[in-house]
């Protein structure tokens, strides 16, 4: 639960502040335009961390890392409440985002070393929701903040909840972390390898009892999976990057993160637009507005992850079926079989930018920019579901590295557009920029295509690169 909480309480950061911008606007007297870099810088500085924090965690563990932060957090937190110019405020905002980055990496190894197979797909669930509903459902939370009480409350609410979140982790959070011994030398014979693990038995058994729960809180010493520590971290560092060689992980980062700009973008201009005539929302009914995009991601949740099961089993079933008896039972089932579940955010997401687009340029009823907000919103679910499932199918024993790659290429894409798209909208106007991204969106799409149809010559090209490659 610390876990989630804290995913959920660094996207509300990241994410809430928009629904202020016009409060902000009057008390730094800056542009719109510019106000929307403290949306993008701390996206960047979200993705970015876990280049940093992963490798960290690997060198000393998980639990010293996930305190580190959330303390580098709430310094950001402290600082925001006190930030006296656009540009205290920015800065402070990063290193916050910096801190609560962590978790994005950190999670999702921590939940596998938690939870069994059979409960961990409903702990990961629980962990994705919650990330989804810090970033969605938190510009609610700050709408009716900022409202009432002032955009410095919106961070001394997030100061309390990371707060009580810190306490209760130093009390409750475990080191998950655990060195596993395999035989890693392949001129040994059964024998001496059996002996090697039974002598390893023996001494553990000897070994004095471990030490009681609350010692082990306290100990940070020898937790990570480096036995020299930081003395590995360049090693650690460089890891993830060598899926920039796979081209499934490219389009996952591609994909992912032009999706996530879609969405970033639109919470970043919308209170521009709604704030004004016709409009004349406030920062509360801004907040409620953007509830539309997590609803799309709760419609859509369902449907994403049966449906890419569903293809894959049917997909296997044709083929068992049409296999020759001396083909065997591994060949029935192949990673790309899910692609084609791809087709559903082609046809709603790339629309809902469009739609969007010309609601609010033609000022239309709210509900219709609404709905258009959720279509897009649905990708979020789609195109991870299928690209990781691939990634984690393809490579298991690397595939997390790749996540790292995945969740700091999506934010950076994700901040490239937010960062220069309020300047992008007030050039081209709303209908042509969204035309533009819309058709960026289907371009990155259109390419599963090609990886779908040479599937087994693109894995064996990216299997020079990745150590642990398996074929099906």
């Amino acid at each position: 639960m610390n876990i989630c909480f804290y995913v959920f309480i660094g996207n509300l950061y990241a994410a809430g502040l928009s629904t202020g911008f016009a409060a902000l606007a009057q008390d730094f007297h800056v542009e719109f335009d510019t106000l929307t870099g403290l949306v993008a810088w701390p996206v960047f500085a979200l993705g970015i961390s876990n280049l940093f924090w992963m490798p960290t965690a690997m060198c000393i563990g998980k639990r010293p890392v996930i305190l580190i932060s959330m303390l580098v957090f709430l310094a950001g937190c402290t600082w925001s409440i006190k930030a006296n110019s656009f540009k205290d405020l920015l800065a402070s905002r990063i290193v916050a985002s910096f801190g609560a980055g962590s978790v994005e990496a950190l999670g999702p190894s921590i939940i596998a070393d938690l939870f069994s197979e059979r409960y961990f797909a409903t702990a990961m669930a629980l962990f994705a929701l919650s990330l989804c509903a810090g970033s969605q459902v938190g510009p609610m939370i700050a709408g009716f903040v900022i409202g009432d009480k002032g955009w410095r409350w919106f961070f001394v609410v997030c100061a309390i909840l990371g707060a009580v979140n810190f306490l209760t982790s130093v009390l409750f959070l475990p080191e998950t972390t655990f060195r596993r011994c395999f035989a890693e030398d392949g001129n040994g014979n059964a024998a001496e390898v059996e002996k090697k693990v039974e002598q390893t038995v023996e001494q553990r058994e000897n070994e004095p009892s471990p030490r009681n729960y609350w010692k082990d809180l306290i100990s940070f010493r020898d937790r990570g999976l480096e036995p020299e520590g930081l003395k590995c971290w360049p090693g650690q560092f460089s890891l993830p990057f060598r899926f920039l060689c796979v081209p499934i992980a490219l389009f996952a980062t591609i994909a992912y993160g032009i999706f996530l700009s879609g969405i970033v973008l639109i919470s970043a201009i919308s209170p521009q637009f709604l704030s004004a005539p016709p409009y004349h929302l406030s920062s509360s009914a801004i907040g409620v507005y953007t509830l539309s995009s997590f609803l799309g991601i709760v419609i859509g949740y369902p449907i994403a992850g049966p449906l890419t099961d569903l293809l894959a089993r049917w997909a296997a079933t044709h083929r068992r079926h049409t296999t020759t008896t001396t083909t065997t039972i591994n060949n029935t089932h192949h990673p790309k079989d899910r692609m084609p579940a791809l087709i559903v955010p082609f046809l709603i997401a790339p629309p809902g930018l469009i739609l969007f687009a010309y609601a609010i340029a033609r000022e239309k009823s709210l509900y219709v920019s609404a709905t258009a907000y959720a279509m897009q919103a649905a990708a979020l679910v789609f195109v991870p579901s299928v690209t990781m499932s691939y990634i984690m199918d393809v490579y298991p024993q690397s595939g997390s590295e790749a996540m790292v790659l995945i969740n700091a290429g999506k934010n950076i894409v994700a901040f490239g557009v937010t960062v220069s798209g309020a300047g992008w909208v007030g050039r081209d106007g709303i209908v042509k920029a969204f035309w533009e991204l819309a058709a960026v969106q289907w371009v990155v799409l259109a390419l599963v295509v090609p990886l779908y149809l040479f599937d087994d010559s693109v894995r064996r090209f990216a299997g020079r690169f990745v150590k642990g490659w398996c074929t099906f």
